[in-house]
């Protein structure tokens, strides 16, 4: 009996991101190959291109499902609120697996990068914030540039906070990161 081509294709997306958080483990992020990630993973190169543009879409893949994950606890967000950032600082704490925190530890940019990009996103559909072609500021203007700034202060403080070994609970960062971004969150 053969497995199903949908079956197959996320039974390979799965060891391909077993394969290099497994590598993340031992070694920096920018440092890994594509051909460690197949070898690791038992599978042809072919297989991974099928599956994955690069291994930055593996990670983004990812990190995409993890903050959907957060989203299913609070359901879409009306507002950016304390309370969606508590769950959010909650449900990394919880669920980031030990190699990305390895490699946060390591500085590796490229991984602060994906996450940033990742949160950017993430903010980004759950807001229909865009610039309008136009001269002048106006409040759509505002509101892009509001929600850049959210994302960036979140990733920073995600950051910190897991380089800090979580030294503050959930709450505490979430009520932290609300206070600090009240004004740029007026705008949202």
């Amino acid at each position: 009996m053969t497995e199903q081509p949908g079956k197959l294709a996320l039974r390979s997306q799965e060891w391909i991101q077993t394969a290099l958080f497994q590598l993340m483990e031992k070694k920096a992020y920018s440092s890994i190959s594509i051909t460690e990630i197949t070898d690791r993973a038992g599978l042809a190169r072919q297989t991974f291109y099928r599956n994955f543009e690069d291994k930055d879409d593996i990670l983004l893949n990812y990190l995409e499902r993890l903050l959907k994950g957060m989203q299913d606890n609070i359901g879409k967000p009306s507002a950016f609120n304390e309370e969606m950032l508590v769950v959010l600082f909650r449900h990394w704490k919880s669920n980031v697996p030990s190699s990305l925190i390895h490699n946060i530890e390591l500085k590796d940019r490229k991984i602060r990068q994906l996450i940033y990009k990742s949160i950017c996103d993430f903010f980004d559909e759950l807001s229909d914030s865009e610039i309008h072609d136009g001269a002048g500021i106006t409040e759509d203007t505002y509101r892009f540039y509001a929600h850049k700034s959210l994302s960036s202060i979140v990733h920073l403080m995600l950051i910190e906070w897991t380089l800090n070994h979580y030294h503050l609970t959930p709450e505490e960062i979430g009520r932290m990161v609300s206070d600090l971004t009240v004004s740029i969150r007026a705008h949202l």
